[in-house]
């Protein structure tokens, strides 16, 4: 196995079992067994488990960059952001996980470049894009517990997602 497939490998196997279980309680020995290297390589092309974490948020994250970068506008980075987090079980697993554990999302999440050129000096266009990323991400996590809670658990949760996801529209359009 070359150097490039193995770390795809380790990268892939610590990203399942990181959402699984959450990174604290996976062992380098755990990722090699799943990858299906020897456990030495991750020290040796890789480094520590939060080399590994930071690894598997990066090739994360780049996906998710380049499909922003393709965006023209506040309401088009939004889609992609609940595409790209709320959407994704696996990675919404992960994040909750890593920050839950106290990890620092500086040290995985760079800014996106195409954000930045959408959102520009409006202060307000950031913060719709974050409240954006939050419903998102918080629906996945919380969505069931948040209709229980506002009296809605007998509504369509679909519904629901729409009309807040439109709410949250109104916001980044305005």
């Amino acid at each position: 196995m070359s150097r490039e497939s193995s770390v795809e490998a380790l990268v892939e196997a610590a990203r399942e079992l990181f959402a699984e279980r959450g990174p604290a309680a996976v062992s380098l020995r755990d990722v090699a067994k799943r990858a299906g290297v020897n456990h030495g390589l991750i020290h040796h092309y890789i480094g520590s488990r939060d080399d590994l974490l930071r690894l598997v948020f990066t090739t994360s994250t780049a996906r998710a960059r380049d499909e922003i970068d393709g965006t023209i506008g506040a309401a088009d980075a939004v889609r992609v952001l609940r595409k790209v987090g709320g959407d994704n079980d696996e990675y919404t697993r992960l994040l909750a996980w890593a920050l839950l554990e106290g990890h620092d999302p500086a040290d995985f999440h760079g800014r996106s470049a195409a954000l930045d050129a959408i959102a520009g000096d409006s202060r307000d266009v950031r913060v719709a894009l974050a409240i954006a990323m939050v419903q998102a991400l918080g629906w996945k996590l919380f969505g069931r517990y948040a209709l229980i809670a506002a009296g809605l658990s007998d509504d369509d949760a679909d519904a629901v997602r729409a009309r807040a996801e439109a709410l949250v529209d109104e916001l980044v359009t305005t």
